[in-house]
Parts: C-alpha cells; structure tokens; sequence
C-alpha cells in the first residue's frame, strides 16, 4: 500500500487478497456481535439489527469461500464465518421457526437460499416452504423489482417453481431497464448492484448477466464509482467494485477506487460504512460490518475473476462446514 502522501500507481491495484484477510479476521474478532438473541422470533427484536447482519454475512462468506483459493487464509476464514452462521440459525431451525410466525416474509428464504446452495438442508423448513410458495398470497404480494429478483433467485436455488415471469422482472429494475445513468443514486446505486449480484449467483456466474445490462454497466460503472469515492460512500463504492469484477473487461478507474478503500479500512481490518460515519462513529459494529464484508467480497471477486481464464472454475469442498 502507499504512504499517505505517496500516489499509487494509477494501474496498480493494492494487495487484494490482504484487504480481504484483514476484513475477514475483523468479522471472526466481532463473531460475537453477530450472534443471534435469545428468541430470535420475537417480533421486538429489529431484524435489521439482529438477523440481518448474519444473512449478509451467510451468504457473502459463502461466495468468499467459493472463489476462494483451496487451503488459503481466506477460504477459511469464510468457511469458518459460513459455519458460525448456520450454527447461529440452529442449522436452520430458526428460519423455520421465523416462517411459521411469519408465513409471507420473503427473507428466511432468501437467507437459507445460501445454505441451500452449500448442500446444508433443513427438511421441515423447505416442506414449509413449499406450501407457503404454493399460495395465492405469494404470487400476488407487490414486491419492488429487485426483492422480486432476490426470491426468484432463492427459489430457483431450493428448486421452486417461479412466482414471476423472471425476464419481466429483470427488465423492471433500474438497471434492468437501463435506466438514464444519469438518475444513478444511492438507491437506484443499491438496487443496480443488487441485481447483478441476483443474477450471477452472487458474482460467481458472470454469464447470468445480459449482454446488454453488461455493456451498460461497462459504460456508466466508472462514473457511477467515481460518484460513490467522491461522496465517501465506501460501503456502496465496495459493492460497485463486486460488480465491476464480474465484467468481461475491467472498467478504467477501478484502482483509484481500490486504493480509496485501502486507506478507508481501519488497523482492525474494519471498513466504515462512509466517510461520515468514519468520524462520527469510529468501530461502531453496526456501522461498519456489512462495508467491511463487502470489501472482502469485493476483493475475492476480483482476484477469483482475474485467474478464471487460467485455472478451473472454483468448486465447493466436500465437507464446507469444516474450518480450520
């Protein structure tokens, strides 16, 4: 990394892969902020607070360990916050327990998607899960687009039928519908983001994105993150750089992107959510663990994007839970 007055070199981007060890000890450090509490069911219980910081660390671990390099630090330090969030879910009893007390909430699906995905099933969940998917009330609940996005994603991973014509709803969404570039803002930032992420299985199958969302992207990304670095965004600016990753060709200006996040991540290995909060409220948990993971991502991503063309795509372990 470069000294704070020293430029970096405009094409050179920072060592990666110890921005994501960083950001990941950091997440096996504050294992404890994450944890669930007693009764996770209990409706006073803010889920943004308490199952949404695991969720977000679920399922970005899960894509970390994925592409991860087999045997590297980062691969299993994902796999040791994978199998620290399905502990947490009481391998899944949790999210069956949250869809019985709330039938049509769409996230304990979209949260056991991930697990899902690794080969960890909960059969009493999924027989749940199909019935309440069967319903009237779930074809029909008004979702915004990129929500309809994320069920159809979980869906298609637990093998359900779609509850929506998937080519419609992509063509819904902000990004989708390429919308004017110029409208970029936080939300439609985050939606953008979202929906890429939706349709490549979290980054990991670029080819999911249509040729046309992908030439967009290509254009407008570098002035999308240029608005981000500027406005000290650095949560939305890391998931901008998980994007950029899964393009054909690398955007021009993603190293000066790279290098902003660089100097942003704490000694602990913390990213702040924003330059703002950085100030305001320094290592504060709920302020800085989801930009922090999303670096690790980012970081991962990249790295994994830039080897494809020379090694086989990455597989999962036979034992995905075993951490070392």
């Amino acid at each position: 990394m470069s000294g704070p007055d020293q430029l970096p070199d405009p094409d050179q981007l920072p060592d990666l892969d110890q921005l994501a060890v960083r950001a990941l000890s950091w997440a096996r450090d504050r294992e404890s902020d994450f944890r669930l509490p007693a009764d996770p069911t209990d409706p006073a219980h803010p889920r943004d607070r308490t199952l949404r910081p695991l969720a977000e660390l679920a399922q970005l671990s899960h894509t970390i360990a994925c592409v991860g390099e087999p045997g590297g630090r980062r691969e299993a330090l994902a796999r040791a916050l994978f199998a620290f969030a399905w502990r947490e879910t009481a391998e899944g009893e949790v999210l069956a327990a949250l869809a019985r007390r709330e039938p049509f909430a769409t996230y304990p699906l979209e949260m056991y998607a991930a697990f899902a995905e690794a080969g960890l099933r909960h059969p009493g969940f999924e027989r749940q899960v199909r019935r309440l998917t069967g319903t009237r009330q779930w074809r029909l609940a008004e979702r915004d687009a990129t929500r309809t996005l994320a069920v159809l994603h979980a869906e298609r991973t637990l093998g359900l039928s779609p509850h929506r014509d998937r080519a419609a709803a992509q063509s819904a969404t902000w990004l989708g519908g390429l919308a004017e570039p110029w409208s970029f803002t936080t939300q439609s930032g985050y939606a953008a983001t979202h929906h890429v992420f939706h349709l490549t299985d979290w980054g990991t199958r670029p080819a999911g994105l249509p040729p046309e969302v992908r030439e967009h992207l290509r254009l407008w990304l570098p002035a999308w993150l240029a608005c981000t670095v500027e406005a000290g965004d650095w949560d939305l600016t890391g998931e901008l750089l998980a994007v950029a990753a899964v393009l054909d060709e690398e955007p021009p200006g993603l190293a000066a992107a790279w290098h902003t996040l660089a100097r942003a991540q704490r000694p602990d290995g913390a990213l702040p959510h924003s330059r703002e909060l950085a100030e305001r409220a320094p290592g504060e948990f709920a302020h800085s663990y989801h930009a922090t993971v999303v670096l690790a991502l980012a970081a991962s991503l990249t790295l994994h994007h830039r080897r494809r063309t020379r090694e086989p795509a990455a597989r999962l372990p036979e034992s995905f839970l075993e951490a070392t």
